[in-house]
């Protein structure tokens, strides 16, 4: 009799499924053999070749000729179903994968299986595009190469990336993700399986962060001169901006702006060398306008580390204010000069103005900004990719971030630059590495107590709210 799937078959006393008999084996090569009948040999040329499932199950279970003589069935072979997905029908083998994701996951139907028997296609329906933010999600779970990425398609081989675990700064929830790199740029951003978060799946636009991560790049400390910026090594930069910063402290003319992409170990160091050195009270927070939710993944707060960061200013007794309340006491005068660090949020008119009317700004980022632009002190900091600490998400979850890609030689972690800049002015900063501080906010934060960085794993943790 025809073998029986053991996962199709109800479970029965006595039952024994055998995976492992020549019989199987036959069958497997069979249906290997059936599927590889209309495909096309081209996997030289396949932006799957790599990551193939078809390539895979040819090692482990197939290695035969193929026995196909007659002409193969020609189907489209590049059809933009959407602006982010490709698709090629003379490999696609119908598993309908992509069909039922788009049902199932976002519940927009968009795809659709057209024709019968070897003629069968997947398309979209007629008049609409895969548009859904979803769309990329079916080019992860396509297991030949039918499905592409538009946006990565061509740009490097899978064999040639390495990949590293990270998470996604696009919004609150931070979605676990792989980053595939080469060398120091990054090509792609994939989902990272983790349940209680973002499953196995992640929107469109979290996966192509990735582009903040390379693009305007800085990689030296710069000072501003009649000429322009100029790059310097990383002792002048320091001594320059401890020099501008000196007239400042305890005068209260200095303003703070903070980026929500920043760590909780920078935002709580950032605190200190504000409060201790400046006597300043209030934080400016730079942030990302809000934009639709949804009921999949994507949450209205589009800065990943919002509640992490209001826990660490908390915790050290500052306030704070709005990026307009900023601006407001640098254009009444009230603010001499501005302390930055990050880039990520709105750089709307009234925040462009103000940054031009400061007399003195020192700023700390990783990628061009206006506050680079008009900075007298530029200290380059690493990327979220890069850089060692934690984001807590929307719903508490502390997660840890490692160091996906190497850092360049003239960036500095940002509580490496506030530790010199406390020097300077001869604050003292008690602690001599990450493990120290972070003991110390362990100690001074209830809802970190006892937690270390060894204690927050892959998946991260869920504290109390």
């Amino acid at each position: 009799p025809k073998l029986l799937p053991a996962c199709q078959t109800s479970c029965q006393d006595g039952m024994v499924v055998n995976t492992d008999n020549e019989r199987v084996k036959d069958a497997q090569r069979a249906v290997h053999e059936f599927l590889l009948i209309n495909h096309p040999i081209d996997c030289p040329i396949c932006d799957q070749a790599g990551e193939c499932k078809l390539q895979d199950y040819y090692m482990d279970f197939h290695k035969t000729p193929s026995r196909m003589v007659d002409r193969k069935v020609n189907k489209p072979r590049l059809e933009e179903l959407g602006p982010h997905v490709m698709y090629n029908a003379e490999r696609c083998i119908m598993c309908t994968r992509c069909v039922r994701f788009m049902e199932e996951v976002p519940k927009e139907r968009q795809l659709g299986v057209f024709n019968r028997g070897d003629h069968a296609v997947i398309g979209t329906v007629p008049g609409q595009a895969l548009d859904n933010g979803y769309s990329l999600n079916t080019v992860d779970i396509c297991p030949v190469g039918a499905l592409t990425s538009r946006v990565f398609r061509f740009k490097q081989r899978a064999w040639n990336l390495n990949r590293s675990e990270s998470l996604c700064g696009g919004c609150a929830r931070g979605c676990n993700t792989h980053v595939d790199h080469r060398g120091n740029q990054v090509y792609r951003i994939l989902p990272r399986l983790n349940d209680s978060v973002n499953e196995c799946w992640m929107c469109d636009e979290g996966r192509l962060t990735y582009q903040r991560a390379n693009e305007n790049r800085m990689s030296f400390p710069r000072l501003k001169g009649e000429a322009g910026s100029t790059n310097v090594a990383a002792d002048l930069a320091v001594n320059r901006a401890v020099e501008l910063l000196e007239p400042a402290k305890g005068e209260g003319v200095l303003g703070a702006a903070l980026s929500l992409h920043t760590t909780i170990e920078e935002a709580y160091a950032f605190g200190v060398l504000l409060k201790d050195t400046f006597g300043v009270d209030k934080v400016a927070l730079l942030e990302f306008d809000s934009w639709n939710a949804d009921e999949v993944l994507k949450v209205a707060d589009r800065n990943p580390n919002r509640q992490g960061i209001m826990m660490a200013l908390g915790a050290l007794g500052l306030e704070v204010e709005s990026v307009s309340s900023l601006c407001s006491r640098i254009g009444g005068g009230e603010i001499k000069a501005l302390l930055s660090m990050g880039h990520e949020g709105e750089e709307s008119e009234e925040l462009v103005q103000a940054v031009e009317k400061v007399e003195v700004l020192v700023h700390l980022g990783y990628a061009e900004s206006i506050f680079s632009e008009q900075a007298d002190v530029v200290l380059p900091i690493q990327s979220w990719l890069q850089t060692n600490g934690t984001w807590m998400n929307q719903f508490n979850r502390l997660q840890r971030l490692r160091p996906a890609l190497n850092s360049e030689d003239g960036t500095r972690s940002g509580v490496n630059w506030f530790a010199q800049l406390a020097s300077g002015l001869d604050t003292n900063f008690a602690w001599d590495d990450l493990q120290e501080l972070r003991k110390e906010i362990e100690e001074k934060t209830v809802t970190l107590k006892g937690i270390s960085l060894e204690n927050i794993d892959q998946q991260g943790l869920e504290l109390s709210s």
